[in-house]
Protein backbone atom coordinates (compact mmCIF):
# COMPACT_ATOMS: atom_id res chain seq x y z
CA UNK A 1 0.00 0.00 0.00
CA UNK A 2 1.34 3.40 -0.99
CA UNK A 3 1.48 6.32 1.37
CA UNK A 4 -1.98 7.59 2.30
CA UNK A 5 -2.62 11.23 1.37
CA UNK A 6 -4.79 12.69 4.14
CA UNK A 7 -4.99 16.07 2.39
CA UNK A 8 -6.75 14.54 -0.61
CA UNK A 9 -9.10 12.59 1.65
CA UNK A 10 -9.96 15.71 3.64
CA UNK A 11 -10.44 17.67 0.41
CA UNK A 12 -12.85 15.09 -0.98
CA UNK A 13 -14.70 14.97 2.35
CA UNK A 14 -15.13 18.76 2.34
CA UNK A 15 -16.42 18.66 -1.26
CA UNK A 16 -19.02 16.10 -0.22
CA UNK A 17 -20.07 18.23 2.74
CA UNK A 18 -20.39 21.35 0.58
CA UNK A 19 -22.50 19.56 -2.04
CA UNK A 20 -24.68 17.96 0.63
CA UNK A 21 -25.18 21.32 2.35
CA UNK A 22 -26.23 22.94 -0.91
CA UNK A 23 -28.63 20.10 -1.79
CA UNK A 24 -30.22 20.18 1.66
CA UNK A 25 -30.65 23.95 1.32
CA UNK A 26 -32.47 23.59 -2.00
CA UNK A 27 -34.58 20.57 -1.06
CA UNK A 28 -35.43 21.34 2.56
CA UNK A 29 -35.33 25.12 2.96
CA UNK A 30 -36.01 26.92 -0.33
CA UNK A 31 -35.94 25.63 -3.95
CA UNK A 32 -34.33 28.85 -5.17
CA UNK A 33 -31.87 27.40 -7.65
CA UNK A 34 -30.09 30.67 -8.35
CA UNK A 35 -28.27 29.96 -5.07
CA UNK A 36 -26.21 27.39 -6.99
CA UNK A 37 -24.25 30.31 -8.45
CA UNK A 38 -22.73 30.92 -5.01
CA UNK A 39 -21.45 27.33 -4.92
CA UNK A 40 -20.12 27.70 -8.48
CA UNK A 41 -18.33 30.93 -7.48
CA UNK A 42 -16.59 29.02 -4.68
CA UNK A 43 -15.49 26.29 -7.08
CA UNK A 44 -14.07 28.95 -9.44
CA UNK A 45 -12.29 30.75 -6.59
CA UNK A 46 -10.62 27.59 -5.28
CA UNK A 47 -9.89 25.99 -8.63
CA UNK A 48 -8.22 29.02 -10.17
CA UNK A 49 -6.29 29.72 -6.97
CA UNK A 50 -4.72 26.27 -7.27
CA UNK A 51 -4.17 26.77 -11.01
CA UNK A 52 -2.40 30.07 -10.31
CA UNK A 53 -0.18 28.48 -7.68
CA UNK A 54 0.84 25.73 -10.10
CA UNK A 55 1.34 27.98 -13.15
CA UNK A 56 4.89 28.83 -14.27
CA UNK A 57 4.43 32.06 -16.25
CA UNK A 58 3.92 35.33 -14.42
CA UNK A 59 1.11 36.42 -16.73
CA UNK A 60 -0.61 33.06 -16.26
CA UNK A 61 -0.41 33.45 -12.50
CA UNK A 62 -1.87 36.94 -12.71
CA UNK A 63 -4.77 35.75 -14.87
CA UNK A 64 -5.57 32.73 -12.69
CA UNK A 65 -5.38 34.64 -9.42
CA UNK A 66 -7.51 37.46 -10.86
CA UNK A 67 -10.24 34.97 -11.79
CA UNK A 68 -9.90 33.44 -8.32
CA UNK A 69 -10.45 36.91 -6.84
CA UNK A 70 -13.50 37.39 -9.07
CA UNK A 71 -14.90 34.11 -7.74
CA UNK A 72 -14.20 35.15 -4.15
CA UNK A 73 -15.88 38.50 -4.72
CA UNK A 74 -18.85 36.73 -6.32
CA UNK A 75 -19.41 34.67 -3.16
CA UNK A 76 -19.72 37.88 -1.12
CA UNK A 77 -21.59 39.87 -3.76
CA UNK A 78 -24.12 37.15 -4.57
CA UNK A 79 -24.75 36.40 -0.90
CA UNK A 80 -25.52 40.06 -0.16
CA UNK A 81 -27.55 40.40 -3.37
CA UNK A 82 -29.73 37.36 -2.72
CA UNK A 83 -30.14 38.17 0.97
CA UNK A 84 -31.23 41.77 0.34
CA UNK A 85 -32.65 42.24 -3.15
CA UNK A 86 -34.11 38.76 -3.58
CA UNK A 87 -35.39 38.34 -0.02
CA UNK A 88 -39.05 38.34 -1.06
CA UNK A 89 -38.45 35.95 -3.95
CA UNK A 90 -36.76 33.42 -1.66
CA UNK A 91 -39.38 33.94 1.04
CA UNK A 92 -42.12 33.12 -1.48
CA UNK A 93 -40.72 29.61 -2.08
CA UNK A 94 -39.71 28.74 1.48
CA UNK A 95 -40.71 25.33 2.77
CA UNK A 96 -40.49 26.73 6.30
CA UNK A 97 -42.73 29.59 7.53
CA UNK A 98 -40.10 31.68 9.35
CA UNK A 99 -38.51 34.45 7.24
CA UNK A 100 -35.23 33.93 9.08
CA UNK A 101 -34.79 30.85 6.89
CA UNK A 102 -34.20 33.20 3.95
CA UNK A 103 -30.96 34.26 5.62
CA UNK A 104 -30.35 30.61 6.46
CA UNK A 105 -30.69 29.55 2.83
CA UNK A 106 -28.28 32.26 1.65
CA UNK A 107 -25.89 31.62 4.54
CA UNK A 108 -25.76 27.87 3.94
CA UNK A 109 -25.14 28.45 0.23
CA UNK A 110 -22.32 30.88 1.03
CA UNK A 111 -20.83 28.35 3.45
CA UNK A 112 -21.01 25.62 0.82
CA UNK A 113 -19.20 27.91 -1.64
CA UNK A 114 -16.45 28.65 0.88
CA UNK A 115 -16.08 24.94 1.68
CA UNK A 116 -15.67 23.90 -1.94
CA UNK A 117 -13.04 26.63 -2.39
CA UNK A 118 -11.12 25.38 0.65
CA UNK A 119 -11.38 21.77 -0.55
CA UNK A 120 -9.34 22.64 -3.65
CA UNK A 121 -6.42 23.66 -1.42
CA UNK A 122 -6.56 20.38 0.51
CA UNK A 123 -6.68 18.35 -2.70
CA UNK A 124 -3.68 20.20 -4.14
CA UNK A 125 -1.76 19.58 -0.92
CA UNK A 126 -2.77 15.92 -0.96
CA UNK A 127 -1.45 15.61 -4.51
CA UNK A 128 1.93 16.82 -3.30
CA UNK A 129 1.71 20.09 -5.21
CA UNK A 130 3.28 23.19 -3.72
CA UNK A 131 1.52 26.44 -4.54
CA UNK A 132 4.11 29.09 -5.30
CA UNK A 133 4.07 32.70 -6.37
CA UNK A 134 0.72 33.72 -4.89
CA UNK A 135 -0.19 37.22 -6.06
CA UNK A 136 -2.46 38.92 -3.51
CA UNK A 137 -2.68 42.01 -5.71
CA UNK A 138 -4.31 40.01 -8.50
CA UNK A 139 -6.72 38.40 -6.03
CA UNK A 140 -7.68 41.81 -4.60
CA UNK A 141 -8.05 43.16 -8.14
CA UNK A 142 -10.38 40.35 -9.15
CA UNK A 143 -12.37 40.84 -5.96
CA UNK A 144 -12.83 44.55 -6.75
CA UNK A 145 -13.82 43.83 -10.37
CA UNK A 146 -16.49 41.42 -9.15
CA UNK A 147 -17.87 43.93 -6.63
CA UNK A 148 -17.87 46.76 -9.17
CA UNK A 149 -19.85 44.72 -11.69
CA UNK A 150 -22.34 43.71 -9.01
CA UNK A 151 -22.82 47.33 -7.97
CA UNK A 152 -23.42 48.35 -11.57
CA UNK A 153 -25.96 45.56 -12.10
CA UNK A 154 -27.80 46.53 -8.92
CA UNK A 155 -28.02 50.14 -10.16
CA UNK A 156 -29.49 49.36 -13.59
CA UNK A 157 -31.84 46.61 -12.40
CA UNK A 158 -33.03 47.65 -8.95
CA UNK A 159 -32.66 51.44 -8.78
CA UNK A 160 -33.02 52.92 -12.26
CA UNK A 161 -33.39 50.90 -15.42
CA UNK A 162 -31.21 53.33 -17.32
CA UNK A 163 -28.96 50.92 -19.15
CA UNK A 164 -26.79 53.68 -20.56
CA UNK A 165 -25.28 53.92 -17.07
CA UNK A 166 -23.32 50.75 -17.90
CA UNK A 167 -20.98 53.00 -19.86
CA UNK A 168 -19.38 54.07 -16.55
CA UNK A 169 -18.25 50.52 -15.81
CA UNK A 170 -16.91 49.90 -19.31
CA UNK A 171 -15.03 53.21 -19.44
CA UNK A 172 -13.42 52.51 -16.07
CA UNK A 173 -12.36 49.09 -17.29
CA UNK A 174 -10.95 50.39 -20.59
CA UNK A 175 -9.08 53.23 -18.87
CA UNK A 176 -7.39 50.90 -16.39
CA UNK A 177 -6.42 48.40 -19.08
CA UNK A 178 -4.92 51.20 -21.16
CA UNK A 179 -3.03 52.60 -18.18
CA UNK A 180 -1.62 49.20 -17.21
CA UNK A 181 -0.67 48.46 -20.81
CA UNK A 182 1.04 51.83 -21.18
CA UNK A 183 3.07 51.30 -18.01
CA UNK A 184 4.58 48.17 -19.51
CA UNK A 185 4.88 49.19 -23.13
CA UNK A 186 7.85 50.77 -24.87
CA UNK A 187 7.99 53.57 -27.39
CA UNK A 188 4.96 55.18 -28.96
CA UNK A 189 2.59 52.44 -27.85
CA UNK A 190 3.00 53.55 -24.24
CA UNK A 191 2.07 57.14 -25.16
CA UNK A 192 -1.03 55.97 -26.99
CA UNK A 193 -2.10 53.87 -24.03
CA UNK A 194 -1.61 56.74 -21.61
CA UNK A 195 -3.65 59.01 -23.88
CA UNK A 196 -6.50 56.47 -23.89
CA UNK A 197 -6.30 56.20 -20.09
CA UNK A 198 -6.42 59.99 -19.74
CA UNK A 199 -9.38 60.24 -22.12
CA UNK A 200 -11.22 57.55 -20.15
CA UNK A 201 -10.67 59.36 -16.85
CA UNK A 202 -11.82 62.62 -18.42
CA UNK A 203 -14.97 61.00 -19.83
CA UNK A 204 -15.80 59.49 -16.43
CA UNK A 205 -15.53 62.88 -14.71
CA UNK A 206 -17.49 64.63 -17.46
CA UNK A 207 -20.29 62.07 -17.43
CA UNK A 208 -20.79 62.09 -13.66
CA UNK A 209 -20.97 65.91 -13.64
CA UNK A 210 -23.23 66.06 -16.69
CA UNK A 211 -25.62 63.39 -15.45
CA UNK A 212 -25.94 64.93 -11.98
CA UNK A 213 -26.13 68.63 -12.97
CA UNK A 214 -28.02 68.61 -16.27
CA UNK A 215 -31.77 68.90 -15.74
CA UNK A 216 -32.31 67.28 -19.14
CA UNK A 217 -30.40 64.16 -18.05
CA UNK A 218 -32.15 64.14 -14.66
CA UNK A 219 -35.50 64.18 -16.47
CA UNK A 220 -34.34 61.34 -18.72
CA UNK A 221 -33.33 59.36 -15.65
CA UNK A 222 -36.73 60.03 -14.08
CA UNK A 223 -38.40 58.35 -17.05
CA UNK A 224 -36.38 55.21 -16.43
CA UNK A 225 -38.47 52.63 -14.61
CA UNK A 226 -37.55 52.28 -10.94
CA UNK A 227 -37.76 48.81 -9.43
CA UNK A 228 -37.29 49.26 -5.69
CA UNK A 229 -39.71 49.49 -2.78
CA UNK A 230 -40.26 53.01 -1.42
CA UNK A 231 -37.67 54.68 -3.69
CA UNK A 232 -36.30 58.12 -2.79
CA UNK A 233 -37.49 61.23 -4.57
CA UNK A 234 -37.21 61.06 -8.33
CA UNK A 235 -34.46 63.65 -8.49
CA UNK A 236 -32.37 62.04 -5.78
CA UNK A 237 -32.82 58.51 -7.19
CA UNK A 238 -31.59 59.74 -10.56
CA UNK A 239 -28.55 61.41 -9.00
CA UNK A 240 -27.73 58.46 -6.74
CA UNK A 241 -27.96 56.03 -9.65
CA UNK A 242 -25.39 58.10 -11.55
CA UNK A 243 -23.08 58.46 -8.56
CA UNK A 244 -23.20 54.74 -7.81
CA UNK A 245 -22.41 53.96 -11.46
CA UNK A 246 -19.47 56.36 -11.26
CA UNK A 247 -18.22 54.60 -8.12
CA UNK A 248 -18.60 51.28 -9.93
CA UNK A 249 -16.39 52.55 -12.74
CA UNK A 250 -13.75 53.73 -10.25
CA UNK A 251 -13.76 50.38 -8.44
CA UNK A 252 -13.39 48.53 -11.76
CA UNK A 253 -10.51 50.89 -12.61
CA UNK A 254 -8.79 50.11 -9.31
CA UNK A 255 -9.42 46.38 -9.70
CA UNK A 256 -7.65 46.17 -13.04
CA UNK A 257 -4.72 48.19 -11.73
CA UNK A 258 -4.33 45.91 -8.71
CA UNK A 259 -4.25 42.88 -10.99
CA UNK A 260 -1.82 44.43 -13.44
CA UNK A 261 0.47 45.64 -10.64
CA UNK A 262 0.95 42.03 -9.50
CA UNK A 263 3.21 41.44 -12.49
CA UNK A 264 6.85 42.13 -11.61
CA UNK A 265 7.73 43.75 -14.91
CA UNK A 266 7.96 47.54 -15.08
CA UNK A 267 5.97 49.18 -12.34
CA UNK A 268 3.58 52.03 -12.76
Amino acid sequence: MKMVKPGAIIGGFIVAISIALQIVTLLEIAPYYWLLFIWAAGAIAGGFYVAGGLAFGESEKMEHFTISGIGSGAIVALSVYFGYFQFDAIDAVLFLPNQLWVIGAVGFSALSGILVAISCLFMATGAGRELKGVKPGAIIGGFLISLSLTLQIVVVIHIKRAYWLLVFWFIGLVGAIALSAGARAKGYSSTESFVIAGVSIGILLFLVLYFTLSQKMINAMDLAQPNITNPPTHEMSAIWATIMSFISGLVAFAGVLFSAASLPRRGF
